[in-house]
């Protein structure tokens, strides 16, 4: 018997351990405790939910409101979740948050805490109020609900050039030459936990002008570009003529951008078109300007020969050379006004072409005058040089060029053979012939001209021994020579050969350099043969 109570004792005195924590070495349950400190901010009217959390404790744990009172509309579960939606007014809740768990005995914890509840965050400013290009400009847009201090930026867009927003909402500035009318997004965040924001898009209008009060001059005949202009409003912009028309040549304006461009049709004296231009913008209604009185003037193209030079021709070649012209009013007419055309050309009084084949070595300088519609008149001086045909390849005494006589010939010295291939250099040479005694000068001129020959030059007789009655007198010096020196130091070569009746002789041309590629030019002047 008291055995059986011995053991009934024991077995109670090890149960009051266990529940209590003692026997096999083990600790207790950790302390319970809420480690929830705060709690988020709430909205009047919108759903909120927050869970306060702890640890330690044993079994489940009980949360419930011990002190003070939730904002209206919230209430807390057993779990310790706070939920519902806040019903306001506005303001700060505290109270106190209890926990107990489900051990024996029950462990217990508080934390005290707030919930404020705020208003909606809402931008109250409805609109913003127009401006114009120049003016200072200070709005400020308004925010109430949530937490201050709040802090405004724009969001989406920009604002008309030369405005600005800062962080309390205010936008100020000078509004810039280069402002257009903006739609922008303006959004706000208060100081909330966590933080509200809210939205809210606007349009500035910068008032609409036409800026252009006059276009540039334009001349008739040259190509011509010019643009209205307008500043303000909200683009795209359109643009048409309400009254006036634009000079003869002249299109626009462009709808979308207001260019005016063509070439105005020739006029003899300043002609102005007066124009009323409008314009209207893409805002809702559409804002317009117009603007009258925009003068458009074209002046005449003065009348002008437009040559410097004619070509030169050949003899026995067709010549074909035009006088140019520029502005004035067609049709032109033509004239030589003083002077001589080279033998054989003429002018076309309608056309100003030069035309005919000509026969004679000459340069003839003379005076082209033009006349227009209008009728005004322009005077050139003009040239042209007639030269002798070339005389090609002429590489022996027995393939010597046959001159008729005294006269300017055109020649040129180049490489022998293939240009790539061979490098010696051409020889010419030229049969002349005299019917009586003379004193014939034979003259090179190649250097003097722009040609880079370094011409040689000697007589020679059929058999290509070279003379000696050269001069100057008595005319007994070898007929050779290299350079002009007497004449200027230029590479050119001039010699005076004296015979004394009918006789026939060769000029033999060579290139100092021996180098004549590609060809190059020199003119052979023949004078004295009798």
């Amino acid at each position: 018997m008291q055995s059986l109570v011995r053991a009934v004792v024991g077995s109670l005195v090890f149960a009051v351990i266990a529940a209590c924590g003692g026997g096999g070495g083990g600790g207790g349950p950790a302390p319970l405790a809420i480690t929830s400190t705060t709690a988020d901010d709430g909205v009047v009217g919108v759903a909120y939910s927050v869970t306060i959390a702890a640890t330690g404790g044993s079994g489940t744990r009980t949360f419930s409101i011990s002190a003070g009172a939730l904002p209206a509309g919230l209430a807390i579960s057993a779990a310790g979740v706070i939920s519902g939606t806040p019903s306001g007014p506005a303001g700060t809740a505290s109270f106190t948050v209890s926990v107990t768990d489900s051990a024996n005995p029950p462990q217990t914890d508080t934390q005290a805490l707030t919930i404020d509840i705020v208003d909606p965050l809402l931008i109250t400013t409805a609109s913003l109020s127009a401006t114009a290009v120049g003016a200072v400009y200070a709005e400020t847009v308004v925010a109430t609900g949530g937490t201050a201090p709040y802090d405004f930026a724009i969001s989406l867009g920009t604002l008309p050039a030369g405005l600005a927003m800062s962080a309390a909402g205010a936008i100020t500035g000078t509004v810039s030459a280069t402002a257009r009318s903006e739609t922008f997004t303006v959004l706000v965040a208060d100081s909330s936990s966590p933080q509200l924001a809210a939205a809210q898009e606007y349009t500035i209008g910068v008032a609409l002008e036409i800026t252009t009060t006059t276009l540039p001059d334009a001349t008739s005949g040259v190509a011509y570009a010019a643009s209205l202009e307008a500043q303000g409003g909200l683009l795209p912009l359109n643009w048409s003529l309400t009254a006036g028309s634009l000079p003869a040549g002249l299109s626009g304006p462009d709808p979308a951008t207001g260019a005016i461009s063509g070439t105005p049709d020739p006029v003899c004296v300043a002609a102005t078109a007066v124009l009323t231009a409008q314009v209207t913008d893409s805002a809702t209604p559409p804002a317009t300007d117009t603007q009258a009185g925009i003068d458009l003037t074209v002046n005449p193209a003065p009348l002008d020969i437009t040559n410097n030079t004619l070509p030169s021709g050949v003899i026995g070649t067709p010549y074909n050379a035009s006088v140019q012209v520029s502005g004035g009013v067609p049709p032109y007419a033509f004239a030589l006004a003083s002077g001589t055309l080279p033998s054989q050309l003429a002018l076309n009084p309608a056309t100003g072409a030069i035309t005919g084949t000509p026969d004679t070595i000459e340069t003839q300088t003379f005076d082209i005058t033009v006349t227009d519609a209008c009728p005004d008149s322009v005077t050139e001086t003009l040239s042209i040089t007639i030269n002798a045909v070339s005389l090609g390849r002429n590489d022996s005494v027995a393939t010597a060029t046959t001159l008729p006589g005294n006269g300017t010939y055109a020649a040129s010295i180049s490489p022998s053979g293939h240009p790539n291939t061979v490098l010696d250099s051409d020889e010419d040479y030229y049969e002349i012939t005299t019917t009586a005694a003379s004193t014939v000068t034979v003259d090179i001129n190649a250097d003097v001209n722009g040609s880079p020959l370094d011409s040689v030059i000697e007589i020679v007789n059929a058999s290509g021994t070279q003379l000696s009655t050269c001069g100057p007198a008595p005319f007994t010096s070898p007929c050779e020579h290299d350079d002009e020196d007497f004449l200027g130091g230029d590479l050119d070569s001039l010699l005076q050969i004296q015979v004394t009746g009918a006789t026939t002789f060769y000029v033999h041309v060579v290139d100092f350099g021996s180098n004549a590629r590609p060809d190059k030019l020199y003119d052979l002047v023949i004078s004295g043969v009798n």
